[in-house]
């Protein structure tokens, strides 16, 4: 699996939200205190809301909030919302395999591809929003992080000596 702009928007927005629950937050506070795009922070949003994770009110006082307690949003469940597959490949996704006609003897998909899914579903289960909010009370963003994320059609630097 490979982190996409879309996850650390969701990461980002759960994390602030989970930093100050009870009260709705604006598009426009989370945006403003945590340097990433309005635009695509609302769409992310949208998909959180729509995945009931969030809760969203119109008009003056209103904005968006944790839908339960940050200790209970697992980081499993914000990419589950923003529809991201969590597997390494198609023919081993939990929520839209794909067949594969060497699925019965392919050793890759049993002893790696499987393992790597669920290695990935069990560390993202296992941080929540609380977590992310440490980071959001003490003033860190990651819009850094959008910078190192890796791009398929850019060639992979590596360290020299």
């Amino acid at each position: 699996m490979r982190l996409l702009t879309v996850d650390v928007y969701g990461f980002q927005a759960v994390g602030y939200l989970g930093a100050h629950e009870g009260r709705w937050v604006t598009a426009a506070e989370l945006c403003e205190r945590t340097g990433l795009s309005r635009s695509f922070m609302v769409r992310v949003l949208a998909d959180l809301v729509r995945g009931q994770l969030l809760l969203s009110k119109k008009g003056c006082g209103g904005g968006y909030r944790l839908a339960r307690a940050a200790h209970l949003v697992t980081l499993h469940e914000v990419l589950r919302c923003l529809e991201r597959p969590l597997a390494p490949l198609a023919c081993v996704s939990v929520s839209s395999p794909a067949p594969c006609g060497a699925a019965h003897c392919c050793q890759a998909r049993v002893g790696v591809y499987q393992a790597l899914r669920d290695a990935t579903h069990r560390v993202l289960a296992q941080y929540t929003a609380a977590d992310l909010a440490r980071d959001a009370a003490g003033g860190v963003t990651y819009d850094r992080c959008l910078s190192l994320l890796w791009h398929p059609h850019e060639p992979v630097q590596t360290a020299t000596s």
